[in-house]
């Protein structure tokens, strides 16, 4: 029995005890609801939703054995405000939606931030945080505002919003998905964060090598400094069980409607090893042939004839027939052809009626073979020319290998070829442009000069007219004055 089993859970009896099945009641199909659009067999079983959904939903988050000690302690060291925590698993056993839980489960004064791309750069993930911590907005980024922003200046605006947060006394977590698959400068971005005076708690979410790159030499800074490292492990057969009921629980389901038997669930265990994006897939499927057959309980028969419902793969094409191949044989003769009519013809039985497969399978099929003809590898090209042929007879035969490194040694004397041309067509096209432009220079300048001269000779004022020389007035001598008389004269 399940430590965290409650009562309003949906009964089952793998990890409540045996107990008798109850005779399934007869299901009558609920009235179309034109608001579950997109539902298949939902609204038969009287459910709200898709309840094997692949997508991370917090609500549809089951505390089994294996994931309720590793949210316990990662919401504690949350609250702790521990700067770095560590979260590993392998794929498919729910440690996004353990984070998911995690953060729904914080208080209002904690801001939270999910980075699900881990191979953006360090400007990208500051940009992510500015934007899921209301900062900026997806606007300011799309219409290329922070098109210049260094990575300083997205810093300082993060670390201006962690200091806002001092006086509130409020926190901020950042959880980074995927980390196995982070480079060593996001890495290194993702340490610097983590020093922000405790302002930020930083969650690493990675798959079971994460925890083994932390222990290289280049990560031992970033090791230290991991304060709790939880580790999710796969369900065991009590947890499916469990979890199969919560499940069917949240999106509205009820035992008198849908139920999981034993066999069911032991046949999901032994199928998916207790992953639950495993137990998700299988029980989807399994429901859908349950709706087929109108069965309200799911047992082992129904699981198995999901289990045979694998993708389709793509058989490769038959190899061509080899010319030498010798011809069928020859009719029967005539004496064996009395015995062959005699016998009794063989009764073809009709083979079964396939299953319509659901929408889902077939986008399924569909991806299934698109993979498969992305991988397969590309049909040789031909050759489209062969310069040997110009000078070789018609009866030589020509080796398919010689054909290929001449057609390749061809191509990258074309590609060559062509590439000087367009650079000497580009220094000519840039040479009679120069000359053009000095000839047209020239022309314009002195036209311009003539120009001009004409209206400066047209607008200008007349000269003004020569002044008449001086005349000088003529006068008369100086007038002599009469010599004194002598002193010594008589009087």
């Amino acid at each position: 029995m399940l430590s965290q089993d409650r009562p309003d859970q949906m009964p089952s009896s793998v990890d409540r005890g045996s107990r008798p099945d109850p005779t399934p009641p007869r299901l009558v199909s609920v009235p179309h609801n034109p608001r579950a659009a997109g539902l298949t067999y939902e609204p038969f079983y009287g459910l709200r939703e898709k309840p094997f959904s692949l997508t991370a939903d917090s609500r549809f988050f089951y505390q089994s054995r294996a994931h309720a000690p590793a949210f316990d302690e990662l919401l504690g060291a949350i609250r702790r405000r521990e700067s770095l925590n560590v979260l590993t698993g392998d794929t498919g056993t729910g440690k996004t939606t353990l984070c998911r839980a995690v953060l729904s489960s914080l208080d209002r004064k904690t801001f939270s931030a999910f980075v699900p791309d881990p191979f953006a750069s360090r400007e990208d993930l500051l940009k992510i945080l500015l934007i899921d911590f209301g900062v900026v907005s997806v606007d300011d980024v799309a219409s290329g505002r922070l098109r210049g922003a260094t990575r300083t200046d997205l810093s300082y605006l993060l670390y201006e919003f962690l200091g806002t947060l001092v006086p509130l006394q409020a926190f901020a977590v950042v959880v980074i998905d995927e980390a196995q698959n982070l480079s060593l400068p996001l890495l290194e971005e993702v340490r610097i964060l983590s020093d922000a005076e405790g302002q930020l708690q930083v969650v690493l979410v990675g798959q079971l090598e994460f925890r083994q790159r932390l222990k290289l030499p280049e990560m031992r800074q970033l090791d230290q400094r991991v304060s709790v490292h939880c580790e999710l492990s796969p369900l065991d057969l009590a947890g499916v069980a469990g979890y199969i009921s919560h499940r069917l629980q949240q999106a509205g389901g009820s035992p008198d409607r849908i139920r999981f038997s034993d066999d069911a669930v032991e046949a999901i265990f032994e199928e998916s090893g207790g992953v639950p994006r495993l137990v998700n897939r299988l029980c989807d499927r399994a429901l859908h042939h349950a709706y087929n057959s109108r069965a309200s309980t799911i047992d082992r028969a129904i699981v198995e004839a999901a289990k045979g419902q694998a993708p389709v793969r793509v058989a490769p094409p038959p190899p061509a027939a080899d010319v030498s191949t010798p011809a069928a044989p020859d009719a029967p003769s005539e004496q064996a052809a009395p015995a062959a009519a005699a016998a009794p013809a063989p009764v073809v039985e009709a083979p079964p009626r396939a299953e319509e497969p659901s929408a889902e399978e077939k986008i399924e099929q569909w991806v299934t073979r698109a993979d498969a003809q992305v991988d397969a590898p590309p049909p040789p090209r031909p050759l489209l020319t062969d310069w040997r042929r110009r000078w070789l007879p018609t009866n030589v035969a020509i080796d398919p290998d010689d054909r290929r490194r001449s057609a390749l040694a061809q191509t990258k004397v074309e590609r060559q070829a062509r590439r000087a041309q367009r650079r000497l067509a580009g220094a000519v096209i840039g040479l009679l442009a120069v000359a053009g432009v000095l000839i047209i220079a020239s022309f314009s300048i002195g036209a311009s000069v003539d120009l001009w001269s004409a209206v400066s000779a047209r607008f200008a004022p007349p000269p003004s007219p020569d002044l008449p020389p001086p005349v000088r007035p003529k006068l008369p001598p100086p007038a002599v004055a009469p010599a004194p008389p002598p002193l010594d004269a008589p009087r």
